[in-house]
């Protein structure tokens, strides 16, 4: 080991470290990475070589001998306060769990409903600025993704589900968990059961919308049109739409809400009007965010794997940009019903 003395430690490389080890760059690199098969004496004589010399992964020449950037692009739907939402923040802290884990820099592009995308999706990736895009929660009338998905440049779509075949996306089954969830009501004694619809350009909100009327009709009961509210997304609109609900032979005995957030604009609303959730209405959410564990009551909700989300999405992406994965990549995640006070 004297070659470790002789060696500056910001001037080590793993091609020293491998010289030391007797084995090659690639075997170091593999070890470093935590990617790729090596045998575990060996595995083992490298990471004691690398805490000796303190080597530290130089990103820089890393990205140039790749031709690569090392930055994983994440676009997201801009909102008014982007970074206070749970639902983004979850999945984009799952995401960068696995950026740094493999040594990628993460940039985020907030994109506006209104805002014209022109090709942003070849624009980002034409621009060498990333490797790998992941876009959260696109719109089905999004005309950009077919050409990113023909373009072959690397890209996962969250919460996105696509009958055609070639797109790369990670979902959850929103169709078979509202299905569940009305039987889940049912049973509970429940007969008008309303619903408050997301936003209906996602995909996911279609198929809770589908899930609703596939529940219904198992369960038995019939599709009312007076019982669901198209509050596309907003919390601020369900609030407000839920008049008609109010008045004694109107008012469903369970909501299910396409969203915690509008969840709790619902029964903000109920209480407003001095109706006890649950013991007069069933309120169930969507997500399980942080907060619904302590809104009062507290909220029943589907749970959502946000951090599974990201991390899968980000797994995903880097074993497309390196070689290990090929597409379609297509995952599906399992939901959960978490009951709590509300329902």
């Amino acid at each position: 080991m004297n070659m470790i003395k002789n060696i500056a430690k910001d001037k080590i490389t793993l091609k020293d470290i491998a010289d030391i080890a007797g084995v090659t760059s690639m075997t170091v690199s593999r070890v470093v990475s935590g990617k790729g098969s090596v045998k575990e004496t060996t595995r083992q004589r490298i990471l004691k070589i690398v805490r000796e010399m303190d080597y530290k992964p130089n990103l820089l020449a890393r990205s140039l001998s790749s031709m690569r950037s090392m930055t994983i692009g994440v676009i997201i739907p801009k909102t008014e306060q982007v970074f206070l939402d749970n639902y983004l923040a979850q999945i984009l802290t799952g995401i960068m769990a696995v950026v740094k884990e493999y040594d990628y820099k993460l940039m985020i592009y907030p994109v506006e409903d209104s805002e014209s995308k022109g090709n942003l999706y070849l624009t980002v990736a034409r621009s060498k600025l990333v490797d790998g895009i992941i876009l959260l929660k696109p719109k089905i009338h999004d005309k950009n993704l077919k050409s990113l998905a023909e373009s072959g440049f690397p890209y996962i779509l969250v919460n996105h589900r696509s009958e055609e075949q070639f797109y790369n996306y990670i979902d959850t089954d929103m169709h078979g968990s509202t299905v569940m969830v009305t039987e889940y009501l049912f049973e509970k004694g429940c007969r008008r059961i309303g619903f408050v619809a997301g936003n209906r350009e996602e995909q996911n909100s279609l198929d809770q919308l589908a899930g609703y009327h596939s529940g219904l009709k198992k369960m038995g009961l019939n599709f009312e049109e007076d019982l669901v509210i198209y509050a596309e997304g907003h919390a601020g609109k369900a609030y407000s739409d839920m008049d008609n609900w109010l008045s004694p032979h109107q008012m469903p005995d369970a909501i299910i809400c396409a969203t915690d957030y509008i969840a709790i604009a619902v029964m903000d609303r109920l209480k407003s009007e001095n109706i006890s959730v649950p013991d007069d209405i069933a309120v169930v959410g969507f997500n399980d965010i942080d907060l619904a564990k302590f809104t009062q009551p507290k909220l029943t909700t589907v749970k959502q794997p946000l951090l599974g989300l990201g991390k899968t999405a980000a797994e995903n992406l880097i074993g497309l940009i390196e070689g290990e994965k090929t597409s379609p990549v297509q995952t599906s995640l399992d939901l959960q019903l978490i009951v709590r006070e509300s329902a």
